[in-house]
């Protein structure tokens, strides 16, 4: 599947989830070769989105310190990918996502009030810079009945 961090983006900036903050603070991501170099330090979020009273998804994320900075109240307040993609003078240039069907463990059946080992959606989206630094990571764990893809398909 392929589409644009634009509409990503556009699609979040729409969003208007509340969020509960698990935990916070600096915090270093486990980053594979692939994902890129590695920043200095990293500010990590640890929340959970709800909409209409139902949670949905666990998210951890981790943003490069020197960014969380630009605008640390923003971070904590709304959802960190506008956020991010609205900060001045700021350059993204490799958005990745990976999607991976899985099973909810003890911790995200407890968070998401579903069954241990009910179907869930796990996405890890990885934003480098222009130097090839990550400045964002996102782990997110999403409830398998909030998950739907529809596909173009090219004959």
């Amino acid at each position: 599947m392929e589409t644009t961090l634009d509409d990503l983006v556009t699609m979040y900036s729409r969003d208007r989830p509340d969020h509960a903050t698990l935990s916070e603070g600096v915090v270093a991501p486990i980053l594979s070769e692939s994902d890129g170099s590695k920043a200095p330090k990293y500010y990590h979020l640890r929340r959970v989105h709800s909409r209409d009273g139902e949670r949905y998804c666990v998210i951890s994320i981790y943003i490069d310190h020197r960014v969380f900075r630009r605008a640390p109240a923003r971070f904590r307040r709304e959802l960190a990918l506008p956020v991010l993609t609205s900060l001045p003078g700021l350059k993204i240039a490799s958005a990745r996502q990976t999607l991976t069907i899985s099973t909810a463990d003890v911790e995200s059946s407890r968070l998401l009030s579903i069954q241990v080992n009910a179907p869930v959606a796990e996405v890890r989206r990885v934003m480098r810079d222009v130097e090839g630094t990550v400045i964002y990571l996102a782990e997110v764990t999403y409830r398998g009945d909030y998950i739907h893809l529809e596909m173009d398909l090219k004959p």
